[in-house]
């Protein structure tokens, strides 16, 4: 299970060091092969590698000739770029998929169970503070039955 909320800094070439919990955990499971790719202009998301071909397949199943559908498989699909750790544990972010989401410096890798988001630092606090004025009325209608 991939979880937790780590606050990090890209080095200057565009590296990304997946902390040590991360790491040896991705390691002893699934190897060193990652996923990057686009879901949203908000942020990035990191899949290893055999979590990712789950959902590639899913989204190679859409049906065809629906034009919303053709452009998120094109979203997904087209921007999705094979990473790899190095020995000290990090991976190497494309500069054109940082600059779709506006990655700076500062960094936050989410923990999403079977994937990580990797968000710009200031948009993740701002979509934290949105999540925490959430109404609970509100939150309770699409939740239903479900409680923590």
């Amino acid at each position: 299970m991939i979880n937790g909320v780590s606050c990090l800094s890209l080095d200057n070439k565009g590296r990304l060091a997946i902390p040590a919990r991360h790491r040896e955990a991705l390691l002893s499971a699934f190897g060193k092969r990652l996923m990057l790719t686009l879901d949203s202009a908000r942020f990035l998301l990191l899949y290893p590698e055999q979590n990712w071909r789950t959902v590639e397949a899913r989204l190679l199943a859409m049906p065809a000739g629906n034009p919303v559908l053709q452009r998120y498989q094109r979203l997904v699909l087209g921007h999705a770029e094979p990473v790899e750790m190095d020995s000290a544990g990090r991976i190497l972010l494309p500069a054109h998929l940082r600059a779709l989401v506006q990655l700076d410096k500062g960094v936050t890798l989410v923990g999403m169970g079977n994937r990580f988001e990797l968000w710009d630092a200031a948009k993740w606090e701002e979509q934290t503070r949105e999540a925490l004025d959430m109404n609970p009325a509100d939150l309770a209608q699409h939740l239903g039955d479900f409680t923590l």
